[in-house]
Parts: structure tokens; sequence; C-alpha cells
């Protein structure tokens, strides 16, 4: 699994004190509780969220009659964030979940998976179902991975659906899907490059990898 760590990073650290200042300062929507949590999956390019927040009687839903984060100080914050972390040929993480208190810095965690959740009487909210083959696929265009660092589940995905993942190509530095084929900088793909087709013939061997990961042929 990668594993990206933010430690001692001053760009989170500002960002977590934004959300603490938002959530518990003068005007804070959550001025007098003990702790606001908030996850986000990014679905690209969407994103799926929850939160709640906590006082000395309780718990409650985060989102309801305006007490929620700024999109500036979440959404892009988190966007910026998560560009930054990206290695070409490693990935990206996908779910980030946030602590912020009163009285103490706050905290980020980051994960490869989703982190879903369900409504009470057991079901899925709605579009917010685990991610398929073909939003997973969209990811790595973005954010590509090598075939040895994409993770077994996610091939699984993948093989069950029978689609074949835009794959990370170290020799030329780029992301490579149906036959095209665009540069990877270290914020993820250059989208303002017209792709270039690819002729497999001429390069076997990746083409070769792909093929065995999915059918293990």
């Amino acid at each position: 699994m990668t594993t990206f760590s933010f430690d001692s990073d001053a760009y989170t650290q500002a960002g977590l004190s934004t959300l603490a200042v938002e959530a518990f300062g003068p005007a804070g929507f959550a001025k007098g509780d003990e702790e606001v949590f908030r996850r986000l999956v990014f679905r690209d390019p969407d994103t799926l969220g929850w939160g709640r927040i906590k006082s000395s009687t309780g718990t409650r839903p985060m989102g309801l009659d305006g007490n929620k984060f700024s999109r500036e100080a979440l959404e892009l914050w988190l966007t910026e964030l998560r560009i930054r972390s990206y290695s070409p040929g490693l990935g990206v993480w996908t779910t980030a979940e946030i602590h912020v208190f009163p009285n103490k810095p706050g905290n980020l965690e980051v994960f490869e998976e989703e982190h879903l959740q369900k409504m009470s009487n057991g079901r899925w909210y709605p579009g917010a179902a685990p991610a398929v083959a073909a939003d997973w696929a969209r990811q790595l265009l973005a954010f590509p991975r090598t075939v040895d660092t994409i993770p077994s589940w996610m091939w699984d995905i993948f093989r069950s659906d029978g689609v074949t993942p835009p794959i990370y190509n170290p020799e030329f530095e780029s992301v490579d899907w149906n036959n095209r084929r665009r540069p990877v900088t270290e914020r993820g793909t250059d989208f303002t490059v017209e792709p270039t087709v690819i002729d497999p013939s001429l390069e076997p061997g990746v083409f070769a990898k792909i093929s065995k990961k999915l059918f293990g042929a």
C-alpha cells in the first residue's frame, strides 16, 4: 500500500489551523463544542462528504443550519494538498479524514480506499455507493500509477468490469490509455497537451504486463 505522509508539512498545518478558526473562532459554527470531524472522499471530478460535531452533550451532523467549513478552507485546500502529494507512478489518496479541536492541533489522515458510510436503513446514500471501474479509471487518468503500484483490490474491480486502466509509463513519463499517451508531471497528468497515438505493436512490453494483471496471461 502506498503511504502518504504530511508530518511537518507547512501547507497542511496552515490548512488545519484555518479550519480550527472557522469552527471554533469568534464567529465559529462550532464555538463551545469539543471537536469537529470531517471526511471527504474524492471521486474525480466530484467529492462525497460526511461530518459530525462533538459537544459535551453528544454529537450532531455537520452541514445543518450553516454549520460547515467554507469551500475555500476545506475542498480547495484538500484538492491542492492532494495534487501536492502526488508522485508520478505512485498514485494519490482518495479519502481524507480531518479532526479539529478548539485547544490543540488538528490532524489529517488519508487513505487510498474510499471510506463510505450507509444510511440508518443500511442502504447507501444516493450517489454514494462504492466506486466502479470507470470511477477508478478517471482517477488513474489524472493521477496515474504504474502496473505494480495499482493495489490488488483496484485490479479486482477493473478485472470484474473488464476495464483496462490508464497506466503510468516511466519510460516516457506519461499516462497511457486506449492507445493514447499524455505527459505526466509532479502534479499529475498534463491535460493541456493533446494526446499522441500509440502503436502497441512497437511497445509490446507494457501492454503484455497489463494483460497479465487483468487476465493472468
